[in-house]
């Protein structure tokens, strides 16, 4: 049976093409530019922007997502990164986009969502308004002939966009039109009912996933560290040997205080022989039987040191520490902490909120972790506990600490893994959620 020939690039683009004039409305016709150009080039991901100001750009629809989340630290960073090229008058034109064409605020976290290379094209109405933008993105670079393909699906993009809101704009112009003393009355009296209207607090804060209940494993004697038999986030069953000490010091005391109990032990045998009637030789006795039994104590000890050569799990998890080459060769004391035992299911979130972020945190609100590794994603939780006082962070900022048990039903992420969580506090009007800052910074600087 004779295979198909595979469709051509001109074909792919008429159908396209054919796919965006057809969409029956405008939510139809933003999953299809986001989804169909695949198929023409080869992209990880594609973004719709729609414009909501001179030098705004708001997200209207990602490939491969079924709702868009706004809060998530992804599109948060895209839509702040594009809006400030825009400022520069850097998305007028098609072009691709690197990370050396950031503002300089911008590259820092440019390799923790995005990938090497990006493409920028524009869509504009037939009369030259600007509509939004398509932003494709992918590891490889860009080539000509694929801008050439991109900007002859623009044009077509850009016309059915356009005929999709001419549309909608006439469906509501035909509603009857109202006095506009009338619609500017009840347009405040809506805004002022709205900013009574209650909403959660929340709040975005750095958060880590943690273990919950890991085992700490401590050195037991003290001596230096010969070996770390374990790599950092491995899984060890209990009873498996996680490092070792330097024994040959060990070893070395062992063997005198053998040789000092015999030693005890021959000269207890020579002082009782001659102690037969001699009362001064039966008090030498007593003597030489107390300092045998100090002689067997010290070799007791220095055993129960050499047993704890081998330092092994506790239980069954994961290993956790950073680095086996900071340990090799490095003297410890009785009771330091080498690394941590834990069960990869036992895990659970430490979220740091900044002080000037505070909100009130009650236990068993609701909690989203958005992973850097995979910001599109979140995670459910909810709060277990809040710090009564502030504590200073990794990152030198005074911070409460907070802990969520997860409970998604996916189970919890890989422990050790960063990112943000959004903390749900109490409801507030609405007024006090967009001005709460504002009004703070007043009361501080009033003293009121």
């Amino acid at each position: 049976m004779a295979t198909l020939p595979r469709p051509s690039a001109s074909t792919l683009l008429l159908g396209i093409e054919r796919t965006l004039r057809h969409a029956p409305d405008l939510t139809s016709f933003r999953f299809a530019a986001v989804s169909e150009p695949r198929r023409l080039i080869a992209h990880k991901q594609a973004i719709l922007f729609e414009r909501s100001g001179r030098h705004a750009l708001r997200t209207a629809a990602v490939s491969n997502v079924a709702s868009i989340d706004r809060n998530s630290p992804y599109l948060l960073y895209v839509e702040r990164m594009l809006s400030a090229l825009d400022k520069a008058d850097g998305l007028t034109k098609a072009r691709p986009l690197t990370r050396g064409d950031m503002p300089a605020n911008f590259t820092t976290e440019w390799p923790e969502f995005l990938p090497a290379h990006l493409f920028w094209q524009p869509l504009f109405t037939t009369d030259g308004t600007p509509l939004g933008g398509l932003l494709l993105v992918r590891a490889s670079e860009w080539l000509e002939a694929e801008a050439v393909l991109l900007d002859q699906l623009a044009d077509a993009m850009g016309h059915a966009w356009q005929a999709l809101r001419t549309t909608r704009q006439k469906s509501a112009s035909a509603v009857k039109p109202v006095s506009r003393r009338g619609l500017v009355i009840g347009g405040v009296l809506v805004i002022v009912a709205a900013l009574f209207i209650p909403v959660p607090q929340s709040v975005i804060a750095p958060a880590d996933v943690i273990p919950r209940e890991a085992f700490p494993v401590s050195a037991p004697i003290r001596g230096v560290i010969d070996d770390i038999l374990v790599r950092p986030n491995a899984e060890v069953r209990q009873g498996d040997v996680l490092f070792t000490f330097e024994d040959a010091e060990l070893r070395a005391n062992h063997e005198v205080a053998l040789r000092a109990v015999d030693e005890a032990s021959a000269e207890l045998r020579r002082v009782s022989q001659q102690a037969f009637g001699d009362t001064k030789g039966r008090a030498e006795v007593a003597l030489m039987q107390a300092r045998l039994a100090l002689r067997q104590e010290q070799a007791a000890y220095s055993s129960y040191q050499l047993s704890q050569v081998q330092v092994v799990a506790p239980q069954d998890g994961i290993a956790i520490f950073s680095d086996a080459n900071r340990w090799r060769g490095r003297p410890v004391s009785v009771g330091e902490q080498v690394m941590l035992v834990a069960r990869p299911q036992d895990a659970e979130i430490a979220i740091f909120i900044p002080v000037s972020d505070a909100i009130n945190l009650r236990p068993g609100a609701d909690v989203q972790l958005f992973l850097d590794v995979d910001p599109l994603r979140s995670f459910s939780a909810t709060l277990e506990l809040a710090s009564y006082q502030p504590m200073e962070s990794a990152e030198g900022i005074m911070a409460y600490r907070a802990v969520a048990q997860f409970t998604d039903p996916q189970g919890p992420p890989r422990i050790g893994l960063k990112g943000s969580a959004r903390v749900s506090g109490d409801s507030v009007p609405l007024v006090l959620f967009l001005f709460r800052r504002p009004l703070s910074a007043l009361r501080q600087m009033i003293g009121v």
